[in-house]
């Protein structure tokens, strides 16, 4: 995934030589997938091929697609999908058929987001993200009402 840290330029300039570099022979793109404490724990656990391979992060310059349907954690990150076809056309910037994946990559995930927003909100009318308590304020709210409406008929 395009996970980022430290200082963005001197990462680009770091990213921007090792592409160069990567341009000169056949080049092999290994993606680690899984959740973000997957992904860590493979890289730990992978001390020898990570050793092997030369680690290239960028930071996106865009929102993730997949925003819609779950929470990155930090704002510069992307899916692995959406970091996979970023890479292409960083590996391959004048490949007509890197910049083609792209697209076929991106628009495969906006479909599948799309399509699991729409099958979530057949399913479940309220919106998916609320803020904290918004539920519990509305349960609480309605009890207060009802219990007004017992101790005032009570009282009266």
């Amino acid at each position: 995934d395009g996970d980022g840290d430290g200082d963005s330029s001197s990462n680009d300039n770091n990213n921007n030589s090792a592409v160069k570099s990567l341009h000169e022979g056949e080049q092999l793109l290994i993606l680690i997938d899984g959740t973000w404490a997957e992904a860590r724990r493979m890289i730990m656990q992978s001390k020898r091929l990570m050793a092997s391979c030369q680690q290239i992060q960028f930071t996106a310059d865009y929102n993730s697609i997949y925003d819609v349907v779950r929470k990155e954690p930090e704002k510069h990150c992307i899916s692995t999908l959406e970091a996979c076809a970023h890479a292409l056309t960083l590996l391959e910037p004048e490949d007509v058929i890197a910049r083609e994946a792209k697209r076929y990559l991106e628009g495969s995930m906006q479909f599948m987001v799309d399509t699991k927003v729409n099958v979530y909100k057949s399913r479940n009318p309220e919106p998916r993200f609320t803020r904290p308590g918004t539920k519990i304020y509305a349960k609480n709210k309605r009890r207060n009402e009802i219990k007004e409406q017992l101790f005032k008929k009570q009282k009266e």
